[in-house]
């Protein structure tokens, strides 16, 4: 245990190292609008308070809205991080590193998060191979290498998901339920994109306290546990929804005031009735605007995989097949595994009785079997209905708003995604692979040739570009 512990720490330093060596080399504002984000940390910075929205001090001219109308808490956090920098560096980059600094280190919790979910779902050595995927996933080291709330929303939804594993172990209890109330908190202050993990955390506690506790049909324990997780979330987001109700007329998440502001500030082309938008949803996916080297939806695949830059640092074409074939191998190996893992499941209660007689005692093996629900299969749904949500969520804002092609508004699904990869890599191996010892060494060079694609992308691509 002690010898885990300490390749723990390596592998989590390691990860923060591997962040912070892209953040170091990034100038500012070379990645998805840093500079916008960036406005909101230096406004703190500046006036030591939080700004409105509409504040023209930070209203970006074309778009004619700020980030402030989102959750800000990476920033305020950036702020702190950012002021603290420029105590020890009068450079001008200095509070834009201590800002990039928090990011980073969400990151590396991430990793951490991860790690132990990997080693509640998986033996050790897939446990490592699921949290590798995640971590080394070169847009996964990216958007955490910047100023944004992305980083905040997958570290956010990792807690939940660690809510979940815990739960399908143990059954809910009230420790358990500040926690996940807490996780639910901090994705509540993150990213938009990251919302989907709440509606599934909603659907994963109701089904398994209604359907899989000891009692049946338990509302009682339901909506008292219930009120435990409203309460820590109350506490602690409810702040920033009752200030957003406040300062733009009872709009607690912002998204309409932003629309307001936008329609009245925003420069001609940059306003909903002045957008060039597609008239057809299939139109929007196979679209391939003259900056990129894709239509809509594979951008989206490929900026999943890393994209850089603005949107316009594509890696080699064969980079993203190898990574597109190996996601595609995992995906399709897992499939035979689906209907197993969301199958409601015979459960089978052993009860023994004993009876002794003046001769022998005898043993009865008694054994009930009843169809219920299992906790596995209903966290597999939820697994499920969170993949598919941060795809439909970018689908609906880029037909109907703002044409994006971003593969980091799709990140949150990157949890479950690698899961099914992980769990369909460990079947494939089993049924093709004999020996154990040979199924380690072939994982160990998968994880180890992953890696090393990630330090390459560094290397060869982003080092060079900003040298």
């Amino acid at each position: 245990k002690k010898q885990e512990r300490q390749l723990e720490v390596i592998f989590l330093l390691a990860v923060f190292l591997t962040i912070l060596m892209w953040a170091l080399v990034q100038p500012f504002n070379v990645s998805p609008d840093e500079a916008m984000r960036y406005q909101i940390v230096d406004y703190i910075m500046r006036h030591g308070k939080l700004p409105v929205g509409y504040d023209a001090e930070i209203r970006d001219p074309n778009w004619g809205i700020s980030y402030a109308f989102y959750p800000i808490t990476t920033y305020i956090a950036g702020a702190v991080f950012g002021k603290i920098a420029t105590l020890f560096s009068s450079s001008g980059m200095a509070p834009i590193y201590g800002a990039r600094l928090v990011n980073v280190i969400f990151g590396t919790i991430t990793a951490g998060l991860n790690l132990k979910i990997g080693k509640m779902l998986f033996e050790k050595r897939m446990a490592w191979f699921y949290t590798i995927l995640i971590c080394f996933l070169p847009g996964t080291i990216f958007f955490n290498s910047y100023v944004n709330m992305d980083a905040l929303g997958l570290c956010a939804s990792s807690w939940i998901v660690l809510c979940w594993c815990k739960a399908v172990k143990n059954d809910w209890s009230v420790k358990l339920c500040v926690e996940l109330g807490a996780a639910i908190s901090l994705c509540a202050l993150s990213y938009f994109n990251a919302y989907g993990y709440i509606l599934c955390s909603i659907l994963f506690f109701c089904t398994t306290i209604l359907l899989c506790g000891r009692k049946k049909w338990d509302v009682k324990r339901m909506i008292q546990l219930g009120l435990v997780v409203t309460a820590v979330v109350a506490v602690l987001a409810g702040w920033w929804f009752i200030r957003n109700a406040i300062l733009y007329d009872g709009d607690f998440i912002g998204r309409s005031a932003c629309a307001k502001y936008g329609a009245m500030y925003a420069a001609p082309g940059f306003t909903e009735d002045t957008k060039i938008l597609p008239k057809r949803m299939w139109d929007m996916y196979m679209w391939i605007p003259g900056k990129w080297q894709y239509n809509w939806l594979v951008t989206v695949l490929v900026s999943f995989i890393g994209v850089f830059g603005y949107m316009n640092v594509f890696l080699a074409k064969i980079w993203y097949k190898i990574y597109i074939l190996g996601f595609g191998i995992g995906i399709l190996a897992s499939v035979p595994l689906w209907k197993k893992m969301l199958w409601i499941r015979k459960k089978e209660e052993t009860v023994v009785r004993t009876e002794e007689t003046e001769e022998e005692t005898i043993t009865y093996l008694v054994v009930k079997k009843e169809k219920r629900w299992s906790r596995e299969a209903l966290f597999h749904f939820s697994m499920a209905i969170a993949m598919v949500i941060p795809f439909i969520l970018l689908t609906i804002y880029a037909y109907s708003s703002d044409f994006q092609a971003q593969g980091r508004y799709i990140l949150p699904m990157i949890l479950p995604f690698m899961y099914l990869i992980t769990k369909g890599m460990d079947a494939l191996l089993k049924r093709l692979v004999k020996k154990e010892a040979v199924r380690k060494w072939i994982i160990r060079i998968v994880e180890g040739l992953y890696i090393a694609s990630a330090y390459a992308v560094y290397f060869f691509v982003f080092l060079p570009l900003y040298r």
